[in-house]
């Protein structure tokens, strides 16, 4: 979906990482003057490279916080209770892409148009991002796959389960929706049964499709 078509959806689904927020995990461990700066590109290496599925199954639940970080501890010999704490900062300390976020979610809301988060994303959202960011008051839901224990973009028999118990939940249609996404549904499962995509590709580019949908 390249263009935003001229329709009022009843529900916009908001991806977190890449969309609302380009913040990461133990990111204050990326500045040089931070005192565990040595640790940044072990722990980087370690999950994002050499064993890149351990992500998948934490946003899975298959695993948690605890699990991460006492495997991390294991391979560098770092105080899990030190990986763990720093974890929780970086994801407290995230922060949305613009400040012009916050205000168009309002907007959307007063026009009758509810916002929810949809993200792919682990145990740490819940218990450390959304508490922090207080999200829970500009969002009317959010769904996370850490707790579904399946993708939003992972298709089963033509339909798209992730999203399925929220929109039967609210007598919502695929057609009523739309995901705001870096990401694309590869399968065509999601343009097959009419969800609307939005494919964002830098922060401007969000602030912008955004005000479409509200103006």
């Amino acid at each position: 979906m390249g263009m935003i078509k001229e329709k009022k959806y009843k529900t916009i689904f908001f991806d977190w990482n890449k969309t609302l927020s380009n913040s990461l995990f133990w990111e204050q461990l990326s500045h040089p003057e931070h005192e565990r700066h040595a640790w940044h590109d072990n722990i980087s290496t370690y999950l994002f490279q050499e064993n890149r599925h351990l992500i998948a199954e934490w946003m899975k639940g298959l695993v948690d916080a605890e699990g991460i970080v006492e495997k991390i501890s294991a391979r560098h010999l770092y105080p899990a209770d030190t990986l763990l704490e720093d974890l929780a900062e970086s994801c407290r300390g995230m922060e949305l892409v613009s400040d012009e976020v916050l205000p168009l979610l309002q907007k959307l809301r007063k026009n009758g148009t509810k916002c929810v988060i949809a993200t792919d994303n682990m145990d740490t959202f819940m218990r450390y991002t959304v508490p922090a960011l207080s999200l829970t008051e500009y969002f009317d839901d959010i769904l996370v796959s850490f707790d579904k224990g399946i993708f939003k973009f992972d298709v089963q028999d033509g339909t798209i389960p992730f999203f399925d118990e929220y929109l039967k939940k609210n007598s919502l249609e695929y057609k009523d929706v739309v995901l705001i996404d870096d990401c694309i549904d590869k399968s065509g499962t999601y343009e097959k049964r009419g969800f609307d995509i939005l494919q964002v590709f830098n922060p401007d580019d969000f602030v912008n499709k955004l005000k479409q949908l509200v103006y």
